[in-house]
């Protein structure tokens, strides 16, 4: 209040403009006001950016919400937030040179960061989901988003660190989402750019959980655990409390890769404590987790208390996985909790784990598939022999086993339509771990053999709809597809060269 008190005594206003106004009457009233400014003043560049910044985390944050309801309204945010930017970015041009003096640096920063994303995210987003938020008529430029966001960290402004969480962002999650596809090219620029962050920023606990995801994503889950460790102690300010609960979940899924089961469900505990993101999954997760350490009766009563608990809605429905959570433990009710088909591994299989096992671990896996399978047959439906057999391809392909691995996940895809009566997910989860496989046997292939099966095996798993997790398997398809069209462009080029 002091400040604001003599920031108006001063004369100076927040837009950078001295009220003369009571001077100026006193020393002539009938003075001619002064004309309009030629440009928005820093002040109203710099609330302008505030707002369409706040806008965009608010999108960004519903769209990991993975539903329709969430999509529509991250479009709207993100229509409004664009919409302020490009004023800004008009403005900035008509400025010229002028922009670096008129405007300060960290306000600069804003506009290359807010403007930067939103086209980075609209570039990564598949025509599944870009259908449903880009409605209002953008696209995305990677080029162009990757130019600003270069520029936001050059600036060494306030909002330089976020430049680059934005490129861990875009080079480390995504390739969470297809890391056998992504993963030879994304965790080198990774490492250049955690590098250089950790190296300005060594106590930051954001960059230290990227650097947890990173090491994940090399296989190293030693390595990655002691990065989560380290990020959750030093997120000790009050909102660091939603940073250690995520490192809680990264912690628990390093633990279930490593099939250190009681540990995991030591993880899931606490965070079904903290009732953090969604206690239903969590406990399913436990419950799994408890089941693979050999203790199925404790797991039973947690798989018997989840329908009670299903009552987080969004838009007026359950959130995606609280659906595939409450559908398995129904299937489970039915055979009396005797037939629960490994959900460990199958949760694996969706969140896309297996390349990050070790060849003991996965080995390991697929002993434990085999014995389900022979213990299955004859049992149980045609459903969990189509989840098993997925399961056991794409542990397959991870070991080099390929044609092995391509028997497995053809048989699944192959099985006539309709004959999945509830995994509706299996049979494009299936495709997907086929063209993985593809893509992994076929990587010393030159120009087009290298892609042309995985590519085949991707675009049949476009063709699915309605199934769990669809937009999920939807960003991994696209984040592959984008690889392919990168390389077929390098292809052309050397060849033109």
């Amino acid at each position: 209040m002091n400040s604001v008190s003599k920031l108006v005594s001063s004369g100076w206003s927040y837009f950078g403009y001295k009220d003369t106004s009571a001077k100026s009457k006193q020393s002539s009233p009938s003075r001619t006001p002064p004309p309009p400014p030629k440009h928005m003043t820093n002040g109203e560049i710099r609330a302008r950016v505030v707002r369409a910044e706040s806008l965009l985390l608010t999108s960004l944050i519903l769209l990991l919400q993975e539903s329709i309801m969430s999509y529509l309204k991250a479009g709207l945010n993100l229509r409004k937030g664009y919409k302020s930017y490009e004023t800004i970015w008009a403005e900035l041009k008509t400025m010229g040179d002028e922009a670096n003096t008129l405007v300060d640096n960290n306000t600069l920063g804003g506009v290359y960061f807010g403007l930067g994303t939103i086209n980075i995210v609209l570039a990564s987003m598949p025509a599944k989901i870009l259908r449903i938020i880009s409605s209002f008529g953008y696209t995305g430029d990677k080029a162009f988003g990757f130019d600003l966001i270069s520029k936001c960290i050059a600036t060494k402004g306030i909002r330089s660190p976020l430049g680059s969480l934005m490129f861990l962002s875009y080079y480390i999650i995504l390739a969470g989402f297809a890391p056998s596809v992504l993963g030879e090219t994304n965790i080198p620029i990774a490492d250049k750019i955690l590098k250089e962050a950790l190296n300005d920023y060594k106590e930051s606990a954001f960059f230290l959980y990227f650097e947890g995801r990173n090491c994940r994503l090399k296989g190293s889950i030693k390595e990655s655990t002691a990065a989560f460790e380290l990020a959750s102690s030093k997120a000790t300010i009050e909102w660091g409390s939603e940073l250690q609960r995520l490192c809680d979940y990264e912690l628990g899924l390093n633990c279930a890769i490593a099939m250190q089961w009681t540990e995991a469900a030591t993880y899931f505990d606490r965070l079904v404590k903290e009732n953090y993101w969604s206690r239903v999954f969590f406990l399913y997760f436990k419950a799994a987790a408890l089941e693979a350490s050999g203790r199925k009766p404790e797991a039973v009563e947690i798989y018997q208390t989840i329908p009670g608990l299903v009552s987080r809605k969004f838009g007026g429905r359950t959130i995606l996985v609280e659906q595939y959570v409450t559908r398995k433990v129904k299937l489970f009710e039915q055979t009396g909790f005797d037939d629960t088909n490994l959900p460990t591994l199958e949760i694996l299989l969706i969140w896309n784990a297996f390349a990050s096992m070790t060849p003991e671990v996965l080995t390991s896996s697929l002993a434990l598939v085999d014995a389900q399978i022979s213990k299955s047959r004859g049992k149980s439906s045609l459903d969990s022999l189509a989840v098993l057999k997925t399961i056991k391809g794409a542990i397959l392909h991870q070991l080099g086993r390929h044609k092995e691995g391509t028997e497995c996940l053809v048989w699944v895809i192959d099985l006539p339509t309709g004959k999945i009566a509830e995994e509706k997910w299996v049979v494009p989860f299936a495709c997907w771990e086929a063209g993985v496989g593809s893509w992994i046997e076929d990587k010393d292939l030159k120009g087009d053999r290298r892609w042309v099966r995985a590519k085949a095996l991707w675009d049949k798993a476009v063709g699915y709809s309605g199934y769990e997790f669809e937009f999920r398997l939807s960003i991994r398809i696209h984040a592959a597809m984008i690889r392919i069209q990168e390389l077929s462009e390098q292809s052309k080029l050397s060849t033109f060269h």
